[in-house]
């Protein structure tokens, strides 16, 4: 299974425990996977699809359990341009359908009328907690987040933007989470990206070993990213040096070819010899070498003076 198949079974198995919660949990999972029926005479229901069995479960619990609606259940065939079975879970306008769109926020009465909206309550997420639990829903009807072993990446799709700009309001009400909104094959996505976010998110929602998972498999691929920096690093820097090694050699040579290296003074002569005979040696290491011992910064001098000399050599 997916890591985000996972990470939605885990929250499977904790109901929200107040009944405010199990409101803001209930209109995370209708905006994210439900539909508004109208079927007439003043009457609406309320549509709940997916194809994961458990949540069908676990949606129907939570209506029937937590907020008292009846509900129905109706699994699909899989069919033309349909590879799996989707599973739609119904409650009907006797079965208590406007009720439970009154508390979720999403039926409203506005200048004597009822209206539907496409937006999340603010009334209803006021409290953390139940911000929590809409976030909950959200995931479980419409998000997915990626495999830290591929990338860092949490998104939630919509077929409305304005669902889309309440589910970002309710992601950047949390200490953090910068989520931002695209269109994208004509569905509009929100989306967190960043490992520390998604650590975050996680959290949030209750996916708490997923979260030690993630954490794991997280610190494993940052070690192994940084120790392929230190090695292309040393390998960057030790081309450095021996470029430059080669470089200086060749200016010892052109001198030694043309005007003799006693040319050369006593101290940058004993710097030339030593780099002629240690080709491949770093400038610490040619300090070393020499009598008396001298640091990295004067050997580098040396070369430098040695290579000037070179380039006044004609035909140099």
């Amino acid at each position: 299974m997916s890591f985000a198949s996972d990470t939605k079974n885990e929250i499977l198995h904790e109901a929200a425990s107040r009944k405010c919660c199990a409101a803001a949990e209930a209109a995370g999972l209708i905006r994210g996977c439900g539909s508004i029926l109208l079927p007439g005479r003043g009457q609406v229901g309320v549509l709940l699809t997916t194809e994961y069995p458990a949540v069908a479960r676990y949606i129907k619990t939570l209506l029937s359990e937590r907020l008292g609606v009846g509900t129905s259940l109706r699994v699909i065939q899989p069919g033309f341009r349909r590879i799996r079975h989707v599973i739609e879970i119904k409650v009907s306008h006797e079965s208590g359908a406007e009720r439970l769109l009154r508390e979720t926020g999403i039926l409203i009465m506005k200048n004597g009328a009822k209206v539907l909206t496409d937006g999340l309550s603010d009334v209803l997420l006021r409290k953390k907690c139940c911000r929590r639990a809409c976030l909950k829903g959200l995931f479980l009807a419409a998000g997915t987040v990626s495999d830290p072993e591929k990338g860092y990446e949490f998104e939630l799709s919509f077929t409305k933007r304005e669902t889309a700009a309440a589910a970002r309001k309710l992601l950047a009400s949390f200490d953090g989470i910068a989520p931002k909104t695209r269109e994208r094959r004509g569905r509009f996505v929100v989306s967190v990206k960043g490992s520390e976010q998604i650590r975050d998110i996680l959290a949030i929602v209750g996916a708490h070993r997923q979260l030690l998972k993630y954490e794991n498999t997280r610190i494993v691929k940052d070690m192994k990213n940084r120790a392929n920096r230190l090695n292309n690093f040393d390998g960057a820097n030790e081309d450095r040096v021996l470029a430059a090694a080669d470089a200086q050699t060749s200016a010892i040579l052109a001198i030694r070819n043309s005007v003799g290296l006693d040319e050369l003074p006593g101290e940058l002569l004993d710097t030339a010899l030593a780099r002629l005979a240690h080709p491949d040696a770093s400038l610490a290491e040619l300090g070393a070498l020499l009598t008396p011992r001298v640091g990295k910064s004067a050997v580098s001098l040396r070369l430098k003076k040695i290579a000037a000399f070179a380039a006044t050599i004609p035909n140099r």
